[in-house]
């Protein structure tokens, strides 16, 4: 049987390995600790592991980047693995975890609790009320459906497998549609669509524009005051062999220094409406992501001074002119 080279397999591992005595003497380092504090390996034997790494902490920064210090212990040595944190990727890790638990929660425990009252309490409940409790399931299950939705939205963006087929699509019926949609979902709300004439069709992925209006619209409902307009206007854009959609709301607004950060995953800026909205703080994220992949862009404008308080959110796409689709067709190659 071919022997294993341990020390071989050490040496390739992505992760400082350090073995010290019962003395904290140093016996063994792979090249990586070397590398990381310029020293020769074969000057570390019998150095005080100490004076690398701190006594009393689980981490170390060397080189302005963090590393988690695991110790093992066996009968005659201690084992220390440094491996690199991405303090980053942590924090996005923990807020992702954070949301999707709370995200997942509320409407899990309503869809339970309405649940349990209709098996325990059925024969003692008239219809209006059996019916509202099935409504807030149903509303309650949408919620779950979308969530998991957005999710696996966001997994095909990163792994870029968003499968996009890219075709001539008549914005205007989309938008259309789309409105019958939204409209059925917020009735208080009244919606304006405009569209100038001779605008051109997109060239879009036609399922994933309908993602992308839905997302703005809903959001432009959801956070605008009580009975407050939503207009929609399709146009020519300004950019030549492009076409710009806005999507105007009369909600609160959004302060300046939080412009850029609406696009960022697991993000809602906290006002009094969207503390009294659910959200996930994920479809601003999909709808940048997506439009960016049709080769448009996203833009947004807002106040929060009253009675002018809200926000416009505009969208180029490109044309399907035979020149946009040229270009596509070569950029896909």
């Amino acid at each position: 049987m071919e022997k294993i080279d341990f020390k071989n397999i050490v040496e390739q591992l992505d992760s400082v390995v350090l073995v010290v005595d019962y003395d904290y003497k140093i016996v063994y380092a792979n090249s990586y600790f070397c590398s990381l504090f310029n020293t020769n390996c074969e000057m570390l034997s019998g150095k005080n592991v100490f004076d690398f790494l701190p006594e009393k902490s689980d981490t170390v920064v060397i080189k302005d980047y963090t590393y988690k210090i695991t110790k093992y212990d066996d009968e005659f040595y201690s084992y220390y693995y440094l491996t690199i944190v991405d303090s980053q990727m942590e924090k996005v890790y923990s807020d992702f975890i954070s949301t999707v638990s709370h995200e997942l929660r509320t409407p899990l425990t309503s869809i339970r609790g309405f649940a349990d009252t209709m098996l325990m309490s059925f024969d003692k409940l008239d219809k209006a009320q059996i019916q509202k409790f099935l409504g807030i399931i149903k509303e309650q299950s949408n919620r779950l459906i979308k969530l998991v939705e957005n999710l696996l939205s966001i997994s095909k963006i990163q792994v870029q497998q968003s499968n996009l087929v890219l075709k001539s699509v008549n914005a205007k019926s989309q938008i259309e549609q789309v409105l019958d949609i939204i409209k059925n979902q917020y009735p208080s709300h009244p919606f304006e669509f405009h569209c100038n004439d001779n605008v051109p069709n997109i060239l879009a992925d036609e399922n994933k524009f309908q993602q992308i209006m839905i997302n703005l619209l809903d959001n432009a409902a959801k956070y605008s005051y009580d009975r407050g307009s939503v207009k929609v206007t399709l146009a020519n854009a300004q950019k030549e062999n492009y076409v710009s959609i806005k999507v105007e709301d009369h909600g609160v607004g959004i302060e300046p220094d939080n412009l850029s950060r609406i696009f960022e995953k697991f993000t809602r800026i906290e006002n009094h409406l969207t503390r009294k909205t659910q959200g996930s703080g994920l479809g601003l994220y999909i709808v940048k992501n997506l439009i960016e992949k049709m080769g448009g862009q996203i833009f947004v404008e807002s106040s929060t001074v009253l009675p002018n308080s809200g926000s416009t959110f505009e969208i180029i796409l490109p044309a399907a002119t035979y020149t946009n689709q040229s270009k596509r067709a070569l950029e896909d190659k």
